[in-house]
Order: structure tokens, then sequence, then C-alpha cells
């Protein structure tokens, strides 16, 4: 029983390897951004970017995060998220580049 369980569960780790060897991380250049700050009771902070006309989220940002990106837009720099090919419509990470 022990060595059909261990063969199960090496079995499942194998598989979510290949889940995540399949993941190809994404990027692309906000055009805009929604920033929720103090969300309703219950409801998680986050940041919404729009790229390519999706809106692309990175939810519980921490407080510097939420300055950079408002800094970012308001003086044109680059604000870019990226993402696994699994979960477009969540964020991974934020970069900003000050060109």
């Amino acid at each position: 029983m022990q060595q059909h369980l261990q063969q199960i569960a090496q079995i499942a780790v194998q598989y979510i390897q290949q889940q995540v060897q399949q993941q190809a991380l994404q990027a692309g250049v906000a055009g805009g951004y929604i920033d929720v700050v103090q969300p309703l009771p219950g409801q998680p902070s986050l940041i919404a970017l729009v790229i390519d006309n999706q809106v692309r989220v990175l939810f519980n940002p921490n407080a510097q995060t939420h300055d950079q990106v408002q800094e970012a837009f308001a003086f044109g720099h680059q604000v870019i998220g990226i993402w696994d090919s699994q979960t477009p419509q969540i964020l991974r990470s934020i970069q900003i580049r000050k060109l």
C-alpha cells in the first residue's frame, strides 16, 4: 500500500513539473492601470494593468509597488506586466523601466 502511494505521489510530482515547464512567461507594456489601494472589506488590494486591451491583475502588492506604478505612469515611464500562459489574467510581476 505504501509503495503504491509513493508511486502516485511520484506521478503527481512529475505531472506538476511538466505543467510548470510548459508555462511560458509573457510580458507586455501597460497603457493604463487601476489601483485599488483601499478595497472593500474582505477583498484584496490590487493593481490592474491594461495590456493589449486586456486587464491583468497583481493581487496584494505592497505599498511601495502601488507608489512606483503611480509614479511611473505620472512620469511617462514604461510599466511592464509579466504573466504566464496558463493564467494570463494574473500578473506574476511588474517591472518599471525609466527610459
